[in-house]
């Protein structure tokens, strides 16, 4: 195994089953907003990579496929552009992550919107703190982005409390929430922050000062800030760094695409499919895919209204039978033949991976 990147995308693979052709992997890791691609990170168990690197190319792919081609990691398979991962590749993979650990806390699906913004708010606050505190009120702000710098200056309006107080809160709460993290993840996070006479270093930089790979020091800082995102969603202990986060916290369901979100508030006003179509001008089909992303991040939302309860039961045994996720193979099986393709994905929504 060569790299980090190598590693992912075999760990992608080795998911997909031969399921799904390389170019999923592909939508995966940039984190492609369409059905398909949110329907299979969630039935392939692929959530937590879903959008960690939003600048990947086909190039990236098709060089790392053809070394683990090469290298006998991986093998094709009947499916055009479809491979699995063979047996020297999962004992390759296992002992690449026990010495290059797969992040533990990553939820791509989850944080891949509010991550950077996240990020971005956190080190210009901190900087912008750190020079005030010292007296120092001419600097150059890490982040050029306006809405980040507008949103920085509205906190600081908010909160009015003496400067020095507002940074020794935030450093509890940083120091609260980096404690319960490895030494690695504190020191990759402490290394990108940027304050008073010093400029947070890029993954290059921290890869060369800690011998380590750049995707490896990408996706560990990653695991960071998803591991405090995680823990600032479950406590209240972090009334500053919560702040950051709140309008992501009211914007719907945050893991909803925005046009889901209003099939959402649609379906909870009593609309049928049919009639939501028509007000949105959007294909029923259109429709239907937002429904599966709603099952597929709210598991308690009830398809009672679109499968009957005794079809549910068919397709489930059928999936759990057939032990794959491709729909003709479960519709053929199924013994009601009116049952739709969009029935079948609606059931292997509820289900999950």
């Amino acid at each position: 195994m060569n790299n980090y990147l190598q590693a992912i995308i075999l760990y992608a693979i080795k998911k997909f089953q031969g399921e799904r052709s390389i170019y999923a992997i592909y939508h995966m890791l940039q984190g492609k907003k369409s059905s398909q691609t949110i329907q299979d990170a969630h039935l392939f168990g692929l959530t937590d990579i879903f959008g960690t690197i939003p600048r990947f190319t086909r190039q990236q792919l098709n060089q790392n496929i053809e070394h683990l081609l090469k290298h006998d990691m991986i093998n094709l398979t009947d499916k055009p552009d479809a491979y699995k991962i063979s047996m020297q590749g999962e004992k390759m993979l296992c002992d690449y992550f026990k010495s290059n650990p797969f992040p533990t806390y990553i939820n791509g699906w989850k944080y891949h919107n509010i991550t950077p913004v996240f990020w971005g708010r956190l080190n210009l606050l901190i900087q912008t703190i750190s020079h005030i505190v010292h007296n120092e009120r001419r600097f150059y702000p890490i982040q050029r982005n306006p809405k980040i710098q507008f949103f920085v200056k509205e906190f600081l309006h908010v909160h009015r409390e003496d400067r020095a107080v507002i940074a020794q809160h935030l450093y509890d709460e940083l120091i609260s929430l980096l404690e319960s993290q490895s030494d690695m993840k504190r020191d990759i996070f402490i290394l990108r922050l940027t304050g008073i006479n010093r400029i947070g270093l890029t993954f290059e930089q921290i890869a060369k000062r800690k011998d380590v790979e750049e995707e490896y020091v990408r996706f560990t800082f990653l695991d960071s800030l998803h591991q405090m995102l995680a823990e600032m969603e479950t406590g209240k202990d972090y009334p500053l760094l919560s702040s950051l986060t709140n309008d992501w916290k009211r914007s719907g369901n945050p893991q909803l695409t925005q046009s889901t979100n209003i099939t959402l508030r649609y379906i909870q006003e009593g609309k049928n499919l049919g009639e939501i179509a028509e007000i949105r001008r959007l294909k029923v089909n259109t429709i239907e895919d937002h429904l599966v992303e709603i099952v597929l991040s709210e598991k308690d939302f009830p398809i009672s209204d679109y499968v009957t309860i005794e079809d549910e039961r068919e397709i489930a045994e059928a999936i759990k039978e057939l032990g794959t996720k491709k729909l003709k193979a479960i519709k053929q099986m199924v013994d009601n033949k009116q049952v739709s393709f969009f029935q079948i994905r609606l059931v292997l929504a509820k289900i999950g991976e």
